[in-house]
Order: C-alpha cells, then structure tokens, then sequence
C-alpha cells in the first residue's frame, strides 16, 4: 500500500551565547522566526544557563507572545547544546520550536501527582497528567487519524535535589507501558532551591515539569552509555541487594581480577583511572547481548576479604546476567556513533533533544562539540536543543532509568500515514 507523509511537522531551533538576557533572547528569537514556517508553534523547549536565572521568566512570556506555544518546558543549567554546537560551563541560551498540529501536547508538574494515590495504584497517575486536555492543534484534541489519547513519548525535566526518581520513574512505566520517558535532571543549581524549572509561563524550584505527546508524531529515542564490554556474560549466583557475592559459582572479586588480568596494559591502567562499571542484562530471554541490552551502573565498592563487589543498581538479584564494562573518550564516541546508526534508518528528522552528561563534552573528549557534532553527522542540519545534564533521563528495554555519563536522544519526525 502506498504511504504519504503529512508534511506538516516542523521545528526549528536556536542557540545565543551571550551573557546579557536581553541580547540572547533577541538573538534567538530572530533565529526562531527566520526557520518558522508557522505563524504559531505549538511546543518551546527551554534551556538556559544560571546567567539568565534571574529573568528566565520573563524569557519565557517573551518566547511565547512571539512564536506561540500550547506547551513550554525548561530549565536551568550548566551547558546548553544546539545543532553541530555546545556551550559547557560558559553562557548559553538554547531553544527548540516545535510546530506540530495534529499533536496532543499535556503538561504536567510534579506537584500535581498524589503520591499516597499513585504509590497503591500507578493508574492514578495516568488519569492526574489530564491526557487530552493538550488538544491537537488543525485537528481538535484527536488530531486527524489518530488518537491524541495514545502517547508516543514523554518529556521530563526534574530537578535532582527535590525529586524521588527511584519511584517516579518505575510509576510511568506501570502508567504508560513502555512509552519512552526521555529528558534530564537540571545542573544549574549546587544546592537545592536554586534551579528554576518551567512549565507554560510558570516556574518553579523543584519538583519535575514534562509534557506527554501522542498523536500523530513518531519519536524515536538513542540512550547511548558510552561503554565498552570486557570478558564474558556472567550470571549471578549469589547476592544479598546490590552485593554481588558470586559470579558463576566463584567470587565475584575473583571473577573480575581475572577478567583485568586477561585485558592489555591500557585498559589495565583505565580501571585504575576510571573504574569498573557492570551492566546488568535488561532482557534474560534473547540468547544474545549486545550494545542496548545492558542498563550500565558503577561499581561502588568492594570487599576484599570475602571477595564481594558491590553495584549501584537496587534491583541487582541473583539469576540475574551481568558483565563488566569500561568507559573512556573511544568507547563513548564509538558507542554513540553505533547507536546513532540506527536513526538512520528512519529517515529524514524534523527536529532534535539531546541531553548529555556534564561529565561529557570538554570533560571527557579532547575535541569540541563532540556530541552535537555526532549526532549531526547521523541526522544532518536538523533542528537540536538540549542541554548538559546532572543525570540523563531515557530508555533501555521498555523501562525508562535516570543515567550518568550518557547521552539521550529524543528525534521527532513526521509519521508515516497510509493512503
């Protein structure tokens, strides 16, 4: 059956690296209104470095009266990023704008969420985020042959110091299924109460802000981790919490010394740079792993008298499959540009989120740009916002985890309609 596109998506994004808010809000507006095809878009996202805190509310009433928006989402930070560009620990303002009718856009807050309700039934979730109260823009709140009601993914932006990710995290899964929850945790802030998050005009000091989108829309995510496996799959055959005790009937810090003592010198000296990290096998059914199968996590602590290691993952149990990894400037650019591939494959991208580690960019690579310019090379010219993140929100499996030293990405592109 032939296909046809709507040809209707459309985004367009801008970044500003000056220091004075008035002058970065003019640039990228100017910016915005010479990629806009639309008289009005219908989602903004907002990232703005701890330069422009103290009027990023009225950057965001001023975005909003000239470009339009049924949905605006932002938040402080250390670095923001743009298309082919980042701007790390300096002054930055980056902008996405999204034109998107026959999308159901539904903002949500964290302080809308009654805990004590959701933690007995994850479906209260579900029904506190409102669904459809976005509309669909060109096609009312159904848009045009879909169902707005059915969400596609979700943005989340949360605020490190305030907000309980260990259970907010698992309550979209239980309430959505497997719909991708996508975004970053603020890093402008030292100290709790000091970053600024946003949602539709308002902004707040804690807590999270997202925005579910369904309709007719395809995103796609990449949660690139940035390791590199070392030795073999190894299953767990005895732990107590996140302690692994034995690893294939042996010690499990005996199972690791051997695996060090098989590698080369260099990979020898980068555990003693930068440590070891365990991946723990998403999916126990495929025969077998590879890049994606893995949710990466250190390895925080070891006994050397009983020959324990212990993991940061609380859901670490025995049956479990687990191998080690380790991480540097090759492997996360490798890693990146691998999984970058299969974007590819989907074709022409509208517009971009990226959200990376602040222990990434300048801190990890030796060269500029280095996520920005990957993920140009993979999807071209396409419109990108993002920022540096204090923990990276995205998917591995069909569970959404926050993440360290890794780069998530969300792309937007139109979906494929049969006629």
């Amino acid at each position: 059956m032939p296909t046809s596109h709507t040809g209707r998506l459309h985004f367009a994004s801008a970044m500003s690296d000056r220091v004075n808010t008035p002058d970065a809000q003019r640039e990228v507006l100017d910016i915005l209104r010479g990629q806009l095809t639309s008289d009005s878009a219908d989602l903004i996202l907002l990232f703005a470095t701890m330069h422009h805190h103290a009027q990023l509310d009225q950057v965001c009433r001023d975005i909003e009266a000239a470009v339009g928006s049924r949905v605006t989402l932002g938040c402080t930070c250390s670095g923001v990023i743009g298309t082919r560009r980042e701007m790390q620990e300096s002054p930055g303002l980056s902008v996405l704008a999204g034109v998107m009718p026959d999308v159901s856009l539904t903002g949500f807050s964290y302080a809308q969420f009654d805990w004590p309700t959701v933690l007995e039934s994850p479906a209260a979730l579900r029904d506190s985020i409102h669904l459809g109260d976005g509309g669909g823009r060109g096609g009312g709140a159904g848009g045009v042959g879909t169902d707005s009601s059915e969400p596609r993914a979700i943005l989340l932006l949360a605020d490190p110091f305030s907000t309980p990710m260990v259970k907010l995290l698992p309550a979209f899964t239980e309430a959505f299924g497997p719909v991708p929850v996508i975004g970053g945790m603020a890093s402008g802030a030292a100290e709790s109460g000091q970053n600024k998050l946003i949602l539709n005009g308002s902004t707040m000091g804690d807590g999270a802000v997202g925005v579910v989108i369904g309709g007719r829309v395809d995103v796609q995510t990449t949660v690139s981790q940035g390791c590199r496996p070392i030795g073999e799959p190894l299953v767990i055959t005895r732990s107590k919490r996140n302690v692994v005790q034995e690893l294939g009937g042996r010690k499990s810090l005996d199972a690791l010394r051997q695996i060090a003592a098989s590698l080369s010198p260099s990979d020898r000296d980068l555990i003693q740079t930068n440590g070891v990290h365990v991946g723990r096998v998403i999916n126990e059914y495929k025969s077998r792993f590879g890049r994606g199968d893995f949710l990466i996590r250190a390895m925080i602590g070891m006994d050397s008298d009983d020959g324990y290691i212990a993991i940061g993952d609380p859901s670490v149990r025995t049956g479990q499959t687990i191998q080690f990894h380790l991480r540097d400037a090759l492997s996360a650019e490798d890693d990146l540009r691998m999984m970058l591939a299969a974007q590819q494959v989907h074709g022409d991208a509208q517009g971009a989120l990226l959200f990376s580690c602040t222990g990434r960019g300048h801190h990890l690579f030796d060269h500029a740009d280095p996520d920005a310019g990957m993920v140009y090379d993979a999807l071209g010219a396409s419109p990108l916002a993002g920022f540096f993140c204090s923990g990276e929100i995205g998917p591995v499996g069909n569970q959404s985890y926050v993440h360290s030293h890794t780069a998530c990405l969300a792309v937007f592109r139109e979906m494929m309609t049969v006629s």
